[in-house]
C-alpha cells in the first residue's frame, strides 16, 4: 500500500460543515515538511508555500496551503489511533526481520512540551534493534505509567520468536509471564525494585566467584571510539543456582547475567556491574541482546533530539505533541529504511530540504509503493 493510501485510513473527526482542506493532503504536508527539517507551524506553512506546485504533483491542494494556525487545528483533530496504525503500518510494512531479532522497550519525555503541561509527555517505544527501526509507541502521562504501556504494546506487536530487552522498571512477574505466554523470550536488568531477587543473583555470584569450582560462564568484548576504550565481561550463571523460593517465584528465568564494564579515558579508568535475568541460555545471544538494547538510545533518541530537535520543539498543545512526534519516527524509520545513496539521516533531510526529486524518491519511490498483505509486526487483530 502506498503512502496515500495509509492516510486515507486515518479518521478524521472535523465536521464537515466548511472543511477547505483535505486531511490527506495536510497530512502529507506535514510529513513532507518534517522530511525537509520543519520543526513548528509557520515553518510548515512557509514550506508548503514554496512547494505548493511540487505538492500539487501529488495532491490537488484545492484551497492552496492553509494557515499555520489552520494547520495546528487540523492535526489536533485526528483520531490518534487511526494515525498511529496508518503511519507505522505504512513505514514498516516492508521491515526485514532477522531471526529471532531483539526488541528493545524504552522511554524518552518529550522535553519541550511537557514545559507547558501539567503531566509530562511520556512516549516509549518499540524499536526493532537490528533493522534500526520504531515498530510502535504508546503515550503515557508520566514515566510511572511505563509498566501497563508496554504491556499494551507486546500486546498490539508480533512478538512471536523475538528477544524481548527491558530495563530493571519492567522486572516484573506479570510483564515476563506475558512474554513467555506469547513466546518470547526476555532480557531485563534486576535493581533495587526487586530486592530479593537483586540481592539473591548477587549472592549467586558472589558464592561462584569464591568458588574453585566456579560454573560461571564468560564472553568478553571490547570496543573503543571518541578516546574511550570499554572492556565488557558477561558472566552468566544457571538459573538453578538461585535459592529455591527465588526460583519458585521466577520460573521462567533460565540464566542470571553480571555485566562488568571496565571504561578507560585517558588516565581514568572507571568500573561498574549491572545484573540481569533472561529466559535465554545461549551467552552469545545474551551479550548480542545486551549490546544491542543500547540502541534504542543512540539510534533513535539521540536522533529525534539532534537531527529533528524533538527537546526543543515549542508545539505544546499535548495531542499535537503527540502527533508531531509520531511523524519524527515515521520520518526517520523511512530516511533508515532509504538506502539508494549514502548519507547520515541529518544529511538526507538536509536533501530532503532543497532536493524536490530527492524528496520525491524518499516518500514515494522508496520502497513503500509494494502491497504488503498486512501491516509487518503487528498481530493479525490489529491495534
Amino acid at each position: 500500500m502506498s503512502l496515500f493510501s495509509h492516510l486515507e485510513l486515518v479518521k478524521d473527526n472535523r465536521s464537515h460543515i466548511n472543511q477547505h482542506h483535505n486531511l490527506v493532503d495536510v497530512l502529507f504536508l506535514i510529513i513532507t515538511a518534517v522530511t525537509s527539517g520543519c520543526e513548528n507551524w509557520q515553518d510548515i506553512e512557509v514550506y508548503g508555500e514554496s512547494k505548493l506546485n511540487w505538492l500539487r504533483g501529488f495532491r490537488s491542494f484545492k484551497n492552496g496551503i492553509p494557515t499555520r494556525h489552520s494547520i495546528a487545528r487540523i492535526f489536533r483533530t485526528v483520531d490518534t489511533d487511526s494515525l498511529l496504525l496508518a503511519m507505522y503500518s505504512w513505514v514498516n510494512q516492508n521491515r526485514v526481520k532477522s531471526a529471532h531479532p531483539v526488541i528493545a522497550f524504552d522511554g524518552k519525555t518529550i522535553r519541550g512540551a511537557s514545559k507547558h503541561i501539567a503531566d509530562k509527555l511520556h512516549l516509549v517505544s518499540a524499536f526493532d534493534c537490528e533493522a534500526g527501526l520504531t515498530l510502535f509507541h504508546q503515550t503515557v502521562g508520566s514515566k510511572t505509567n511505563e509498566i501497563p504501556a508496554v504491556r499494551d504494546l507486546l500486546k498490539i506487536l508480533d512478538i512471536n520468536n523475538t528477544v524481548i530487552t527491558l530495563d530493571a522498571l519492567h522486572c516484573q512477574k506479570e510483564t515476563l509471564k506475558q512474554l513467555i505466554s506469547r513466546h518470547a523470550d526476555y532480557l531485563v536488568q534486576a535493581k533495587g525494585n526487586q530486592k530479593k531477587l537483586y540481592s539473591a543473583i548477587q549472592d549467586a555470584f558472589t558464592h561462584q566467584y569464591e568458588s574453585e569450582n566456579s560454573e560461571i560462564l564468560s564472553h568478553v568484548t571490547q570496543d573503543a571510539g571518541h578516546g574511550r576504550k570499554e572492556v565488557r565481561t558477561i558472566d552468566c550463571l544457571d538459573a538453578r543456582l538461585l535459592p529455591s523460593e527465588i526460583k519458585e517465584s521466577w520460573p521462567s528465568v533460565r540464566t542470571i547475567v553480571a555485566v562488568q564494564r571496565e571504561r578507560t579515558k585517558g588516565n581514568r579508568t572507571s568500573i561498574d556491574t549491572h545484573y540481569y535475568l533472561t529466559s535465554l541460555t545461549d551467552n552469545i545471544l545474551i551479550s548480542k541482546a545486551i549490546r544491542q538494547h543500547w540502541l534504542i538510545e543512540n539510534q533513535q533518541h539521540w536522533i529525534l533530539d539532534v537531527v529533528f530537535k524533538e527537546d526543543a520543539c515549542q508545539i505544546n498543545e499535548p495531542l499535537s505533541a503527540q502527533h508531531m512526534a509520531l511523524f519524527r519516527r515515521v520520518v526517520r524509520n523511512m530516511i533508515k529504511q532509504h538506502t539508494k545513496s549514502k548519507g547520515s539521516i541529518r544529511s538526507k533531510c538536509v536533501r530532503a530540504c532543497y532536493d524536490d526529486a530527492f524528496r520525491e524518491e524518499l516518500l514515494l519511490v522508496n520502497i513503500f509503493n509494494k502491497v504488503c498483505s498486512r501491516p509487518d509486526g503487528f498481530v493479525e487483530s490489529g491495534v
